[in-house]
Parts: structure tokens; sequence; C-alpha cells
């Protein structure tokens, strides 16, 4: 909701004090019942979508774009708001807003918002945020099937004058549609930056114990002797979202991982298990790698 008119807006502003309404972006109001419902991504096309009716002339780039194609994108890269804009543009940086100077860049619409295709978003994304952060939206929109590595190297290699062209280049030759989600996506940019390249994804061993069941790893490497080590990235969804708990309880998805890594153990796989917290502490997540003898570069 956006109240124009005085009237209005002091009904809005008795409404936040009294707890019914939460102002979301300069503006801009919604019912806190219904947005306390929302997630992060959701609330921000919410946002997205409120200000393509007030801006029509604005196309959101970066992760902005990324959030409103559909793809994975951190929370810590949902704000501010990123708004491309042309050459002869001029337009002052806001708190909440940030403008980009992209020309030419191409537009679609998407969910009642204008903002930049899918390739060039992934550029952008590769461009403007840290690699950890940009192999999440990269990996998601290989993992749907929105574009290929090669496409977006094709890409990149026509658009003209852009900066840091083989940085870019770089980190979307990373991309890999086999890692199942963000959290997961940014372990492995982690890890390849500490020096601990990933070097296989998602794979699959026979269960010992029930015939026709597979236990599956998020990373796997093998040492100079032969021997393997699996690197499992654990985050609070594998226990409480039900799309990956399966209709289990949180008991049964813990005693399934303990059988899980039991089997994993008689195959003389070993384990480390890391938590996203461990990727912003990168000397003691290392440091826990070198003691599992995980290879290094």
């Amino acid at each position: 909701m956006r109240p124009f008119w005085d009237t209005d807006i002091k009904v809005v502003a008795r409404r936040v004090k009294q707890g019914n309404i939460v102002r979301v972006h300069r503006g801009l109001y919604a019912g806190k019942e219904y947005w306390d419902r929302l997630d992060p991504h959701e609330r921000l096309r919410h946002i997205l979508r409120s200000l393509s009716q007030w801006h029509e002339r604005w196309a959101f780039c970066g992760a902005s774009a990324a959030v409103m194609h559909g793809l994975d994108c951190s929370y810590r890269q949902l704000h501010p708001i990123h708004v491309a804009v042309g050459r002869n543009s001029r337009p002052r940086n806001q708190r909440y807003v940030r403008f980009h100077v992209l020309d030419d860049a191409e537009t679609v619409a998407v969910d009642g918002a204008r903002v930049t295709s899918i390739l060039r978003t992934l550029v952008d994304c590769a461009a403007m945020m840290p690699r950890r952060y940009a192999m999440a939206p990269i990996d998601s929109a290989l993992r749907q099937g929105k574009t290929t590595v090669e496409q977006m190297l094709e890409y990149v290699d026509a658009i003209p004058m852009l900066r840091d062209r083989e940085r870019i280049r770089a980190v979307l030759a990373q991309g890999d549609g086999r890692v199942e989600n963000g959290g997961e996506s940014e372990c492995r940019a982690v890890l390849d930056e500490l020096g601990f390249p990933v070097h296989r994804v998602q794979v699959e061993f026979p269960c010992l114990s029930h015939p026709g069941r597979v236990h599956r790893v998020d990373f796997l490497w093998e040492r100079d002797d032969g021997t393997l080590i699996a690197g499992e990235f654990d985050g609070v969804q594998k226990y409480v979202d039900p799309s990956m708990t399966a209709g289990r309880t949180i008991r049964q998805v813990v005693d399934d991982e303990r059988d899980r890594q039991q089997c994993l153990s008689r195959r003389g796989v070993d384990m480390v298990r890391m938590f996203y917290r461990d990727l912003d502490n990168a000397q003691v997540l290392a440091y826990r790698l070198e003691q599992a003898r995980v290879p290094r570069r």
C-alpha cells in the first residue's frame, strides 16, 4: 500500500503505531500479519512489483533481478535494491536503492516488474557480488535449466566494453547445476577460495543396510592415498523444511543422518561437516579441513 493523501498518511501512521501495519520501504506499507508470513525473497518481490508501478522506467538488475527470476540469492545480498539506468541518467544513490549504468541492457517483464534478462542478470551478479555470493544465482539458473555455461560465456564475450571481463568469465565458468541450493553454492565457492576445491558434487553411495537406498553426499574429495572424504553442508532447512524432511520429525531426520554417516564410515568414507557460520570464519574452517586431511591445492 502506498498512501498519497494527507488523510491516508495519518491513518497509516496511526495504524503503524498500533502495530497493524508495517513500513516495508520508503512510502510503502503492508499488513503486519500478512508481511510476517513472507520469506525475505517474497518480501523483496512485493516491494519490487510496487516500485515498478511507481517508477515505470526502472529496470531492476543484479541481485534484485535474480530474485524476480526465482534464483537462489543470499539474504545478505537482497538490499540495497539494484536498478539499471542508461548512461545519460544521473540518479543519486539512495540508502535503499543503488543505480548502475548499463548501456542497452536487455530487459524482460517478470511477474509485474521489469528486470534485466536472465543472462544479463547472471553477468551482473558475477560483476557486483563477491564470488561467494555470485555462485548461488549462477548455480540455480543452471539447475533450473534457464541457461548453460556455454551460453553464459558466449554472452559475456559479446558485451562491449565490459570491465573485469576475465574475472566475470572465470566466475561464470565455475557454475554447476548439480549443486542443490544456495548454501551449498556459497560453501563450494568458499572452499575453493581457501584452496580446497571440491572434486565431485552430489555423489551417491549404495546403502549397505537397506538394498535400493542410496546415500548422497554434498561434496567428495579423493586423497592422494585413494581414501575418500565427504563434505556435508548442514543448514536448518534440512531439519525443518517439509520439502526436505519428507514428513519426518526432527528426531527421525537426526536418526537417519546418524545411520547414514555410520554406513558411509563402513565404506571407508570419512566425513567433515560444515555449517553456514563456518563460512564467515575462514581460518578456523581451513584448520578443520586440514585436520580432516581434505586435499589442499
